[in-house]
């Protein structure tokens, strides 16, 4: 989608810089170390001799330890530098039967892919990215076959309100959807601070009433839904990362929801 195309240059320019971090760890995945947390391993659960598609896949990371797994992986994303990353990274890691790569568009899929899968995923920053979830829900239906399983985690849209400074935590953005947007730039990279992108970004507030629409709406039947007091990544600079891998507001600080994730099938 052409609105997407500001986000495409982003990724394509943060690629290289989030391949060589310690936050993505590349190094220790090609030396056997998980890349995915509990969340996303129990809620996908067994993928041994199973189909996988993972949705915007990002440089592969994820979908190449699906395939360490066992699973018969496809990961998609829009960005071509990180396709281009994902494949030499299958290669190093010996993958190559078992995982593949395909650049396109998640609201164009259907373009470039025929087959359906048992389980669909995707995970951690990724419908803020999406011009259009109802058409993001009809992908995931379209290619998840049936008795399949759907599995998602994600940012909390509760999270995504929040700006956090030195001073604190302050709501700065709308809880519920706005169709135009909004345009960011400036900010440091979540995997590596130390380099801020040059590229500015248009991302999209989801609310969970729009998530659920989303999927139902396309014939899907959502269930165990759950709520999270950590995040992925640094998400506000008080936060601290404890021995669960995960990042946690200080103690003694209101907890507030800071990811979700749920699961899908065909109603």
């Amino acid at each position: 989608m052409k609105e997407h195309e500001p986000n495409r240059a982003w990724w394509d320019e943060v690629t290289p810089v989030h391949a060589r971090s310690a936050f993505y760890n590349v190094e220790g995945f090609l030396r056997g170390a998980d890349v995915l947390d509990e969340i996303e391993r129990g809620g996908v659960g067994e993928v041994a001799g199973k189909s996988l598609l993972h949705l915007q896949c990002h440089f592969g990371l994820g979908t190449l330890h699906w395939a360490r797994l066992g699973a018969q992986a496809v990961g998609i994303d829009f960005s071509g530098t990180a396709i281009s990353q994902a494949k030499a990274l299958t290669h190093r890691a010996r993958l190559h039967e078992r995982a593949r790569f395909l650049q396109c568009d998640v609201l164009e899929l259907d373009r470039h892919l025929s087959e359906t899968f048992d389980i669909v995923f995707t995970s951690y920053g990724v419908i803020t990215w999406l011009k259009d979830l109802t058409r993001w829900g009809r992908i995931i239906a379209r290619f998840l076959k049936p008795g399949g399983k759907f599995f998602m985690v994600e940012i909390h849209p509760a999270a995504m309100m929040l700006e956090g400074s030195e001073q604190g935590i302050r709501v700065a953005y709308d809880y519920f959807h706005d169709p135009a947007g909004i345009e960011l730039s400036g900010e440091p990279d979540y995997a590596d601070p130390s380099y801020t992108p040059r590229h500015a970004t248009r991302e999209w507030q989801w609310s969970l009433m729009d998530v659920f629409q989303a999927l139902e709406g396309a014939g899907l039947a959502v269930s165990d839904f759950r709520e999270y007091p950590f995040s992925c990544f640094r998400h506000f600079p008080a936060m601290e990362q404890r021995a669960d891998g995960h990042w946690h507001l200080p103690a003694g600080q209101p907890r507030i929801p800071l990811l979700f994730s749920l699961s899908a099938t065909h109603s």
